[in-house]
């Protein structure tokens, strides 16, 4: 039972690695393809320059951090408080990650069958991942958190639907900022699930007793 148990508490660590390798490629590529504009220009058409098979890898991160979530969500968390529709939204979310590996393309030009595939799996994982961000952060508070950590977490649970919609409005409306806007909706999000990762770490190594209220 012990192996068992701290198999579980690695989820979150493994979550963690996986999100912090998703942001710190992403990054590099941004200054290893110079030709590639970053305010005109989403993060996934990186993917289409010469080193887009490193933004693959990003995705194999984000794809086993959001597995590696969705276990421990549901083996630390999901047996104290529970919530089928976090957790089915956690499933929808990380299996819309594979549709990441279908490549885009650039926008305003013509959108191939591997466009529509990673557009719609996109939008699918953003509105799934919206009820987890809430869901999570107010059960959070009935197991005990930190009001800072608490806060943060509503914070950009709140904002992540806010600049959701104001990239809609960007990129009908001012496409050369459609790159900053995206970034900072792709940052909100990862924000909040390495944040929710770490939490979730603290509920693991806590004794079983004291983590039910």
């Amino acid at each position: 039972m012990r192996a068992k148990r701290g198999a579980f508490q690695l989820l979150p660590v493994i979550a963690i690695i996986g999100f912090s390798v998703f942001l710190v490629v992403t990054i590099a590529l941004h200054f290893i393809q110079p030709d590639y504009d970053p305010s005109r220009r989403f993060v996934s058409e990186l993917v289409l320059g010469k080193y887009g098979w490193l933004l693959n890898v990003a995705i194999i991160g984000n794809l086993i951090g959001c597995f590696a979530f969705t276990l421990g969500f549901y083996y630390i968390f999901h047996k104290i408080q529970k919530s089928r529709i976090c957790l089915f939204c956690l499933i929808i979310a990380t299996l819309s990650v594979l549709t990441n590996f279908f490549p885009t393309d650039i926008h305003g030009k013509a959108i191939t069958f591997s466009g529509h595939i990673h557009n719609i799996g996109a939008f699918i994982g953003t509105l799934a991942i919206f009820p987890v961000m809430t869901i999570f952060s107010l059960n959070l508070k009935k197991v005990g958190v930190p009001q800072s950590i608490f806060m943060s977490l509503v914070m950009l649970a709140f904002l992540a639907p806010v600049a959701f919609a104001g990239l809609f409005i960007i990129v009908n409306n001012a496409p050369d900022l459609l790159g900053i806007s995206q970034r900072i909706y792709v940052i909100i999000i990862m924000s909040w699930l390495i944040l929710a990762s770490f939490r979730l770490k603290v509920l693991a190594f806590k004794p079983i007793k004291s983590r039910i209220k």
